[in-house]
């Protein structure tokens, strides 16, 4: 069969399994993919010219077609493949060895190494992810990264929320170690070729994997061995830390460890990582502190970011985990900032950590999850006005800079250019969009859909900033200087006392 054929010489030319394991490899795979053909050599003058999903596809049409895929479904098809690319990846413990090996010498040969495994093996969905809408739009706080998401679909608030009270009982969570060579199911992804490796930070037991759908380049997830949940707390820091040190050309952040506030999965310990530059690394100051060895920035950001550098580790870890105890309690009833009800907690942060010209740089937003009446997903969360365009809870990815928008804008948005170019009666379904679309004024120097992404952008950093709990205007930012300038003054007493 020769798209068997093309398959083997695609994962002998891209280094996922050696020549001498040709033959086992085609033994495994034909008897997998239920093949009475005769055994054809490997030819060396075979040249696949075309990418791992392509040569998958007939080979998954064939199982449709003999029942060896249950359900003609992208579900169904993707849990096969996965056992199928499962033949061409090492055991945990074989990929261990490497990673290790390289990472003696060279981090960034060892996590290359691994992405790029990933990627020619299909963990990492290339293809895709390539049909993602990428673009920027400029804003006063300067371009902003817009993904227009086509790979994975919109998470509901209300849906996370859900999740996080009764899931699966094995694995726990899409983020467990045991979904590693994890076949899947119907409602759980396909993880037969999925691996991790072991990365210890602060002396506890983590491990690092790729995102199957990355945002951006060498998106990482480093997860807790054990299913714990969230917590922002004095180790966080030195975790991070810690994390940076052993890969210095990665960032690495974490969620806040409450709901509406804390991204997707609150139930078990993780951060997000990799080797990227975002909006934020770039954002301007506009008040610089200094305390002791640490400078202090409050950003011009649509959220509430503090970002504090210095080049010495334990005193930055210090002085973070005491601004987060401050802000823990800090409240501003004007402002709507209230650190509790009753005795649920509502501030917390977000840490994003990456190293700069030998220094370590700290980037700390600000975040509250209180609800009311009024705004029953977020006081600081996207308003419901923008709800159109982005309804998912702001995560760490976001407060980058770095949009997640839901896939159906793709269709929506060229709707809705059709409509105003003219057709003025098809908006059935799209009546969440009616009041956005009456705001909408084309230039008539300006290609219909580009304007309408640009807008989309806009709305994008609107929701950002209702998310801020002191906004960029000047009572937001007197009072975001103001609660700077107390913690410092509280800081001092306490050196004083001591």
């Amino acid at each position: 069969m020769k798209p068997l054929r093309h398959l083997l010489h695609y994962a002998v030319s891209h280094g996922l399994i050696d020549r001498m394991d040709y033959d086992y490899a085609f033994n495994r795979l034909s008897h997998m993919l239920d093949l009475e053909e005769p055994y054809q050599d490997y030819d060396a003058s075979i040249q696949p010219g075309t990418s791992v999903d392509k040569l998958l596809e007939p080979l998954l049409d064939h199982a449709v077609d003999h029942g060896l895929i249950e359900r003609d479904t992208t579900q169904m098809r993707d849990l096969f493949e996965s056992e199928l690319m499962d033949v061409f990846t090492p055991l945990p413990s074989t990929l261990q060895t490497a990673f290790d090996r390289l990472l003696s010498n060279d981090p960034v040969a060892a996590t290359d190494a691994f992405y790029q495994r990933s990627k020619a093996s299909n963990y990492i969905k290339t293809a895709r992810i390539a049909k993602n809408d990428f673009f920027t739009v400029d804003s006063s706080y300067g371009p902003m990264e817009i993904t227009i998401n086509l790979s994975k679909p919109e998470k509901d608030p209300k849906a996370i929320a859900a999740a996080q009270k009764s899931g699966p009982l094995y694995p726990k969570c899409f983020l467990c170690k045991e979904n590693v060579g994890y076949y899947g199911r119907a409602d759980h992804p396909g993880r037969s070729n999925h691996r991790a490796v072991k990365v210890p930070i602060n002396n506890e037991p983590f491990f690092l994997q790729f995102s199957p759908y990355v945002y951006y380049n060498e998106h990482a997830i480093v997860f807790h061995e054990s299913h714990i949940p969230m917590d922002v707390s004095e180790k966080t820091f030195k975790r991070l830390f810690d994390f940076v040190d052993m890969f210095p050309h990665y960032f690495l952040g974490s969620n806040a460890g409450l709901p509406i506030v804390g991204g997707s999965i609150l139930s078990h310990e993780h951060y997000q990582g990799g080797n990227a530059m975002f909006p934020l690394d770039k954002a301007e100051a506009f008040e610089t502190l200094t305390m002791d060895d640490v400078t202090v920035e409050l950003l011009k950001w649509p959220l509430s970011v503090i970002r504090m550098s210095a080049s010495d580790r334990a005193s930055l870890i210090e002085k973070a985990e005491r601004l987060r105890q401050y802000f823990k309690t800090y409240e501003n009833k004007a402002l709507g900032i209230i650190p509790y009800t009753e005795e649920t907690p509502h501030n917390a942060i977000t840490p994003i950590l990456r190293k700069m010209e030998n220094k370590y740089v700290l980037s700390i937003a600000l975040r509250n999850n209180r609800t009311d009446a009024h705004y029953p997903d977020g006081i600081f969360h996207p308003h419901p006005e923008k709800h159109h365009i982005k309804k998912e809870n702001i995560g760490l990815i976001e407060v980058m800079g770095l949009a997640i928008l839901p896939g159906r804008l793709q269709d929506d948005l060229i709707r809705i250019k059709d409509y105003l170019e003219g057709d003025k009666t098809d908006l059935d379904g799209l009546e969440a969009y009616e009041p956005w679309i009456r705001s909408l004024d084309v230039p008539e120097s300006e290609e219909t859909l580009s304007y309408l992404k640009s807008q989309a952008g806009k709305v994008f950093v609107s929701g950002l900033e209702d998310c801020g709990v002191f906004k960029q205007d000047d009572t937001g930012r007197a009072a975001f200087s103001q609660f700077l300038k107390g913690w410092i003054q509280c800081e001092s007493q306490k050196q004083k006392k001591q």
